[in-house]
């Protein structure tokens, strides 16, 4: 049976696409796979977020606001923790495993990306080996499952994606910064040892510059209408006092929030993290525009950015380290993540305790609470709007933070191990287990109506 003229012309346009779609076929055989070469991961246990916040502390800086370097060395067991913490805080990586050996100078890194297709999951396993070279660790070898990656490719893609962070968006920009901040990288005895250049203001601005690339313009307008309400209540308290409590924020906003949510039809966990944030950054008496921008957005684009907050102390329980702590824990877990939120928590009390003022459990009962109600505010619409409705009726502090002991604050390192041992000891367990049963029993989070001595300002 022969062809005709058309047949022929058919079967010479479509060649080439055949031949790319083997290509790829083959390339797809050679790069996926049915299993993963790194198990799933598991979600972390308490042990290992209290590890995270060790190595945290660990390799601090004695004090944050001075530059210089610092020497910083990971074996493999914790690079691999260090990188499993940071995947599960990001949702869209949460099902990456990665893991690292570290073998004298020799390094080797695998990695499993899950790709769902139809009912079906694939994996791209990545393997790369690494080597001390020429004085640093250099990428020698990278392979996609059976297929290996040119040299000359990985080189471009590394030239090229430090290329696109220094020329894109300012945030990237500063985590370009970043990057250029590790002055060595070396293996060597069965661990990688990096040298940072520490930089303070590198950090605060990259901080900023990050926060923006995940404040949307509806969230940006959120922002700017609870930031206006702030100022209003703190320039009508400074002309009474420069110190004012929490509570008189607490009420109004959530009575904003719960107008904006179930009268005008807005999202309530939206705009309780939205609320919480700007609470937050006033707390801590830093600008709005870190979150903001310098211009304003959406309906406000022809008007003028609210009116600046002044300058106050927020207090809470007549304390301003427990409104500090209360709202910034709140404002991580209603944005960031409970877990992020705690392990940032813990890690400030540790480093406190070492070089600071001391560990504290009125701080650790503050950074709880906080957590609790960015969780729950933000946790469901029913929940959202739960929240709205106690906070903006209550007139007591004790309905969203409970009286902290203080018969263990201000604990340096040595006194803190001779009280307590270490962090996974039963003692140390037992109070952390008392202060959890003590927010867990707060009205806020029960769904049942608020009783009427919680609304009442019995002060």
């Amino acid at each position: 049976m022969t062809m005709n003229r058309r047949q022929r012309r058919f079967l010479i346009l479509c060649s080439p696409l055949l031949i790319l779609a083997g290509v790829l076929l083959l390339l797809a055989v050679l790069s996926l796979s049915w299993r993963p070469v790194v198990p799933h991961p598991v979600p972390l246990a308490e042990e290992d977020f209290r590890q995270v916040e060790q190595l945290i502390v660990d390799n601090s800086p004695e004090r944050f606001q001075q530059q210089g370097e610092r020497a910083l060395s990971l074996d493999d067991e914790q690079l691999t923790l260090l990188t499993a913490f940071a995947l599960s805080n990001v949702p869209q990586l949460q099902h990456i495993a990665v893991s690292f050996n570290i073998d004298g100078d020799q390094a080797v890194a695998q990695m499993s990306v899950p790709q769902a297709i139809g009912p079906f999951t694939i994996y791209l396993n990545l393997h790369a080996r690494f080597a001390q070279d020429q004085g640093r660790a250099r990428l020698l070898e990278l392979r996609a499952g059976r297929l290996t990656v040119p040299r000359s490719i990985m080189r471009s893609a590394e030239r090229l994606a430090g290329y696109r962070l220094e020329t894109a968006s300012a945030a990237s920009q500063e985590l370009a910064a970043i990057r250029h901040s590790v002055l060595t990288y070396q293996l060597g005895d069965d661990q990688l040892h990096l040298t940072l250049a520490w930089q303070p203001s590198v950090l605060s601005q990259l901080r900023s510059q990050a926060q923006q690339i995940f404040v949307s313009e509806q969230d940006r307008q959120r922002i700017l209408a609870y930031h206006q309400r702030i100022a209003e209540i703190a320039i009508e308290a400074r002309e009474v006092r420069r110190q004012v409590p929490l509570q008189s924020f607490i009420p109004p906003l959530f009575e904003l929030a719960h107008q904006r949510s179930v009268l005008d039809g807005a999202d309530a966990i939206a705009e309780n993290r939205a609320l919480l944030q700007t609470l937050s950054f006033f707390v801590n008496n830093l600008p709005i525009t870190q979150l903001t921008g310098d211009q304003p957005v959406g309906d406000l684009a022809n008007a003028s950015l609210p009116p600046s907050a002044p300058s106050m102390i927020v207090m809470l329980h007549q304390r301003n380290d427990l409104a500090l702590h209360f709202v910034s824990a709140s404002a991580i877990a209603a944005s960031a993540g409970v877990t992020l939120a705690e392990v940032l928590s813990n890690s400030k009390e540790v480093y406190d305790a070492r070089y600071g003022t001391g560990f504290s459990f009125s701080d650790l009962t503050a950074n709880a609470a906080g957590v609790a109600l960015g969780e729950f505010a933000t946790s469901t619409q029913e929940n959202a709007e739960h929240i709205q409705r106690l906070l903006m009726e209550t007139a007591l502090e004790t309905v969203y933070m409970p009286v902290p002991r203080t018969d263990t604050d201000g604990l340096d390192e040595a006194t803190f191990i001779e009280k307590f041992g270490d962090r996974d000891s039963p003692a140390y367990l037992q109070r952390l287990q008392e202060i959890n049963d003590t927010i867990k029993a707060l009205q806020l989070y029960n769904t049942d109506p608020l009783p009427e001595s919680l609304t009442t300002d019995q002060a």
